[in-house]
């Protein structure tokens, strides 16, 4: 059993602990918990024993966080089960694994809705304060935002007023905790953010950088967010099979590399690779819970990448 980390906090454009010290994390994806225990494919290992795995040096992964996403739970079995069954158990491991968990509610959909705004208060009004005082947990308010989207400058702002009331709501039941904060067109006009910040303490923007996105997107905004806030690449990850979504289709040599030598110019830049299993796409593993490699695959190279930092910390 490792110590728990303790809680960061937003010092200007950085994470920093207690003490003064910057936080810099990097780490991975996981299934859905409900899911994991119900489908996942990882040779002949149980989901706790996957992150067990993925969290143990030992074994040559040094992961600083891990963000959990939590949506078939819930729709499976319903908010206080899953926070009960899953959230909680989950969140506690890797408390004692030394990690940061990040919980993220983990909606893809329209974020102008009466139906998403009565599920993020939902969600929040339990989630909020049944983990506040977990000093190694962060929140994700809402993973992938899509629609409105096309107007990036009046999406932001629009946003911004949809989303401020759900922060107070999270702020209001754990007023410490850092807060992940995406954006529209699934995480992707986060670029917007220092033009029209949100309201509120210990506040981090999030993002998300496909092999599509990493092509056509102007990076050199997106990076500009770093010298305000702190960044976090919640999702980032490839995989060169033609019958893949277009956007995630890539390889190392021609994403992989290149992303890792723009994230390396963002000194506060935090990230998690998504996704550490065999079948949630772009997969870092086969289904016999071997490691992916090669050019077209992103296994080997995340857990290279993640060795590479720890050997610097």
């Amino acid at each position: 059993m490792q110590p728990t980390p303790p809680r960061p906090h937003v010092d200007d454009q950085w994470l920093k602990d207690p003490a003064g010290n910057r936080v810099n994390l990097h780490g991975l994806n996981t299934v859905d918990p409900w899911w994991g225990t119900q489908y996942q494919q990882m040779g002949d290992t149980t989901f706790l024993e996957t992150l067990d795995r993925l969290t143990d040096p030992t074994e040559g992964w040094y992961t600083d966080v891990v963000r959990v996403p939590f949506q078939h739970s819930i729709d499976s079995i319903g908010l206080d089960r899953t926070i009960e069954e899953y959230m909680r158990p989950v969140v506690d491991f890797l408390g004692e694994q030394g990690c940061y968990a990040i919980v993220d509610f983990h909606r893809v959909e329209p974020w102008n809705t009466d139906e998403i705004d009565r599920e993020v208060r939902r969600f929040w009004d339990a989630v909020g304060p049944a983990f506040a005082d977990d000093e190694h947990v962060l929140f994700e308010l809402y993973n992938e935002p899509t629609e409105p989207f096309g107007d990036g400058r009046r999406d932001w702002a629009e946003w911004r007023r949809t989303a401020q009331p759900w922060i107070d709501l999270v702020r209001a039941h754990a007023p410490e905790t850092p807060l992940l904060v995406g954006s529209p067109r699934w995480s992707t006009y986060t670029k917007y953010a220092p033009e029209d910040p949100f309201r509120g303490d210990d506040i981090v923007y999030a993002t998300h950088i496909y092999p599509s996105h990493f092509e056509n997107h102007d990076l050199d905004a997106l990076a500009a967010v770093a010298d305000e806030y702190p960044l976090f690449v919640t999702e980032w990850g490839y995989v060169d099979d033609e019958d893949k979504p277009d956007h995630m289709v890539g390889s190392t040599s021609g994403y992989g590399e290149p992303l890792r030598e723009y994230f390396e110019g963002i000194e506060n830049l935090c990230w998690t690779a998504w996704c550490a299993d065999s079948l949630w796409s772009p997969t870092m593993f086969d289904t016999d819970g071997t490691l992916r490699s090669g050019d077209r695959y992103m296994g080997a190279f995340t857990k290279r990448y993640l060795a590479d930092l720890a050997d610097r910390a």
